[in-house]
């Protein structure tokens, strides 16, 4: 596994554990606090399970992190659709832009990857 796809999953695993706490460090609405930890927890689970034996094995598929990233665009909107306001608003932008990012490059890092696995396999014909 690159080391920059180490950095991008453990700063996803942070920012997972992060939104799990920060609707009730912030005081977020309800429906925020909700949104916050259903959305870090799928995002722990999915980094999670893409890191488990990750030397023995290629890294997690570009599914997994673009899941990942697609969770962070929903982060990234879900205050103006929900009407978040104050920190918990900025709280999830800021998160939401992180997330989409560095899931966005496990997800790009995973398909190139996986070019090169299926090229660098294959025999020549003779």
């Amino acid at each position: 596994m690159h080391a920059t796809a180490k950095l991008t999953g453990g700063g996803n695993g942070m920012l997972g554990c992060w939104l799990l706490a920060a609707p009730f460090v912030l005081g977020a609405p309800a429906v925020g606090r909700w949104n916050d930890v259903i959305v870090g927890t799928v995002v722990l689970l999915v980094v999670g399970y893409g890191r488990i034996g990750t030397d023995s094995r290629p890294p997690a598929s570009a599914t997994g992190a673009g899941l990942v990233a697609i969770l962070g665009l929903w982060l990234l909107l879900a205050p103006f659709v929900l009407g978040f306001e104050g920190l918990p608003l900025w709280n999830d932008v800021v998160a939401g832009t992180v997330v989409t990012s560095f899931g966005s490059y496990d997800a790009y890092d995973a398909s190139v990857s996986s070019v090169g696995r299926e090229r660098s396999g294959r025999t020549p014909v003779e």
